[in-house]
């Protein structure tokens, strides 16, 4: 709770102290356009954070419903709805990630097959958005900046990796990342909510996803999803 009133007080208070410049009309018309626009900055943080809360809530609560046999996920909460070709989406990640600016100095390797999963596109693209910016972000002070996305066949399934070239995940942390408000990030700088709502997409949809602890040169997470239906 500490955490989440930080993520959300600190814009506000923000947007305050601009609206409150703004009212004395102190700001000079030619910097008014710059004191709004870090207003619609912050009020976008917010929005991001209460987006996250709703997405942790809807999937994973769908699918917590589900395995407890009180009621049935509906097939639109879990993200199961809908199939996708895996390269389209990595695709439109990727145009995604490119104006961001922690993107900007890592080089990108992908090797995805076109292979259609089971789930919809939006879906998809949420989750592999998340694991790639965390994957950025793990890398910022790291020498060597690789992001890799592999992803193929392995039975019935498709299986993805997310790869990238960062310390890694602590010890200490690894069993409760997928945990709702669990991050390795500074207070301010992450909820702790973006893995657990990958969790609930993924998990709604039939597949899994995973931290493999077997790799020791940075961090790779494995998504496996149902395959194209024959």
């Amino acid at each position: 709770a500490a955490g989440m009133a930080h993520e959300i007080g600190n814009p506000i208070t923000a947007i305050m102290g601009i609206q409150d410049l703004l009212i004395s009309g102190d700001v000079p018309a030619d910097e008014q356009a710059e004191y709004l626009a870090r207003m619609r900055k912050e009020t976008e943080r917010i929005h991001q954070i209460l987006r996250d809360l709703l997405d942790f809530a809807r999937p994973e609560a769908a699918a917590s419903a589900a395995a407890s046999g009180s009621i049935s996920a509906s097939p639109e909460e879990s993200g199961a709805i809908g199939s996708v070709v895996l390269s389209e989406a990595v695709t439109d990640v990727l145009s995604l990630l490119r104006p961001q600016k922690v993107f900007r100095d890592i080089e990108v390797a992908v090797d995805v097959a076109d292979v259609e999963v089971q789930i919809a596109k939006d879906r998809l693209e949420q989750v592999l958005l998340n694991l790639a910016l965390n994957a950025c972000d793990a890398m910022a002070g790291a020498k060597t900046k690789k992001l890799s996305l592999r992803a193929a066949r392995e039975g019935s399934s498709v299986r993805i990796e997310i790869e990238d070239t960062g310390p890694g995940v602590a010890a200490e942390v690894r069993e409760r990342l997928f945990l709702p408000f669990v991050t390795t990030k500074e207070v301010g700088l992450g909820t702790g909510l973006g893995l657990a709502v990958c969790r609930g997409i993924v998990e709604g949809a039939g597949g899994r996803i995973e931290l493999d602890s077997s790799y020791t040169r940075g961090a790779r997470f494995v998504v496996v999803l149902p395959g194209q239906v024959d």
